[in-house]
């Protein structure tokens, strides 16, 4: 294998997602090598081994992020394992749902912690070897963290937590970007409208369902829910060169859902079939 980031060495947390496992594949079949963590170690594992199969080099282990002694050892272990770290892809979340009346302060302290702190964690912990390599990081946001619509995405208006939490991790990238700079460090977002993963059809159902209809609505070209290549192929144009006068943006692939003006308020009908707390995973 060649290509944009032969010799570079990509962190990506959350690597037993849908997501991460389709940026492991996109990134390692441009030379990069994959070190990825995920608390459940099985699914970690399975990312590691499609990364092998597709013949790419690729290290894993498991990690809770959400303390700080875990994000350590993860940028720890990447160099034992490489020797550098060149890309940090921040892609773990975990959420919990409720409006903001409803949310009890441990979900929101949980939902707040995996979506914001654990990312930060991860990035402090890593800075040294970014440094170094003059690298770069990537934020998986998500557009309910710039605009909110009660429809989208899994009735945004029980996700208060979730929303927030984006909205935190757009504006740490910003502050990063600012306070890295001048090290050559570039960091920036991407924000996925509805992507379809294990995730999404637990909460939207198969195709054809009313869940489905809502899920897709927004979008202007092409009406569909996003595939995880799309994200992929994202991440690797930020991380790499291709983009290396770009840092401190947010990148939306979200179908045009942001351009539309998003779901926009929901009507009776349409909350009452969202009306599902966000699994955490």
């Amino acid at each position: 294998m060649s290509g944009r980031l032969d010799g570079r060495v990509a962190l990506i947390t959350g690597s037993g997602g849908d997501i991460a496992r389709a940026t492991a594949l996109r990134l390692a079949a441009e030379g990069a090598r994959i070190v990825g963590t995920d608390i459940d170690a099985g699914l970690a594992e399975a990312t590691a081994r499609a990364v092998h199969e597709a013949g790419g080099e690729a290290e894993t282990i498991a990690l809770d992020l959400s303390e700080e002694a875990g994000a350590q050892r993860f940028a720890d272990f990447a160099i034992e394992r490489f020797g550098r770290i060149d890309a940090l892809v921040n892609n773990a979340k975990a959420a919990r749902g409720g409006s903001g009346e409803s949310t009890s302060p441990e979900d929101w302290r949980f939902t707040i912690d995996r979506n914001l702190t654990m990312p930060w964690l991860v990035t402090r912990a890593a800075l040294p070897a970014l440094r170094e390599s003059r690298g770069s990081v990537v934020f998986i946001a998500s557009v309910s963290g710039a605009s909110f619509g009660t429809g989208y995405p899994g009735n945004t208006a029980n996700l208060v937590a979730y929303s927030t939490a984006k909205a935190g991790v757009l504006r740490l990238s910003v502050a990063l970007a600012n306070e890295l700079g001048p090290d050559g460090i570039r960091v920036n977002t991407i924000s996925p409208g509805v992507v379809e993963t294990a995730a999404t059809l637990r909460t939207y159902g198969a195709p054809g369902t009313a869940r489905r209809e809502l899920a897709t609505r927004p979008s202007l070209l092409p009406q569909r829910i996003g595939s995880p290549k799309d994200i992929a192929n994202g991440v690797l144009f930020l991380v790499s060169d291709d983009a290396s006068w770009i840092t401190g943006s947010d990148l939306r692939i979200d179908g045009g859902w942001f351009a539309s003006g998003g779901a926009g308020p929901a009507s009776a009908a349409d909350t009452a079939t969202l009306q599902v707390q966000v699994l955490e995973r």
